[in-house]
């Protein structure tokens, strides 16, 4: 029986511990979730160009990627070595920093920089073991001092908010699961897809032998 001397629990620590729990449960059932995420930011970022949409978001826009939305997902998944939930949770980042700043949209030109920043911030809090932002940078073909600048500025326009609740990131994922189940019905009827637009090595080599870090450098 509790006292009115025992340690009241920190919701937050334990609402991060469960969600942790969670992800580690479920991560050979999340894998088909990145290849929805990839399906879904192409399209929206294909609906965003058809209607002509800008953004505010001048730093995190660039050169339009040799690379497709799906096939730089793709990328990221292959050489990251974030967990499958980490991409889940960049979605839901990236969401919430639209509700915090309605001219935030993703465009050819910005998803690039965008979508990285979230998976790795959503790397860095969730995975136990992740890569430095040297290896990141890398991954998404952008300098070390760039990728640097653009996750602090992330943080900002998120206001720091990168805490999730356990029930928030488990209905999220089961709407993407709905979502695989859904795509998995289409392709049982649809002749096959032509591959995405460039391969997701097309930004160059990467070096794969850098030790994971705890922390990251530059």
């Amino acid at each position: 029986m509790a006292s009115d001397n025992d340690p009241v629990p920190d919701p937050t620590k334990v609402s991060h511990e469960q969600l942790a729990v969670v992800m580690i449960r479920d991560a050979a059932r999340q894998e088909p979730l990145v290849a929805v995420i990839a399906s879904m930011l192409e399209e929206t970022v294909m609906r965003n160009e058809d209607h002509q949409k800008t953004s505010n978001l001048v730093s995190f826009t660039g050169r339009k990627p040799p690379l497709s939305p799906c096939a730089f997902v793709t990328r990221i998944g292959k050489y990251s070595g974030a967990s499958p939930c980490c991409f889940a949770v960049g979605l839901i980042y990236l969401e919430r920093m639209k509700k915090r700043d309605t001219g935030v949209c993703l465009v050819s030109t910005n998803f690039q920089r965008l979508f990285l920043v979230a998976v790795m911030t959503a790397a860095k809090f969730l995975d136990d073991f992740y890569y430095s932002n040297k290896h990141w940078a890398e991954v998404g073909g952008i300098t070390t001092q760039e990728m640097n600048r653009l996750e602090i500025e992330f943080l900002f326009r998120m206001g720091f908010s990168l805490h999730m609740q356990r029930e928030e990131y488990e209905w999220y994922a089961e709407e993407l699961h709905a979502k695989v189940v859904q795509e998995a019905a289409k392709q049982q009827h649809s002749p096959p897809i032509p591959p995405a637009v460039g391969a997701p090595d097309a930004l160059g080599p990467m070096d794969l032998d850098d030790p994971r870090r705890r922390e990251g450098e530059g």
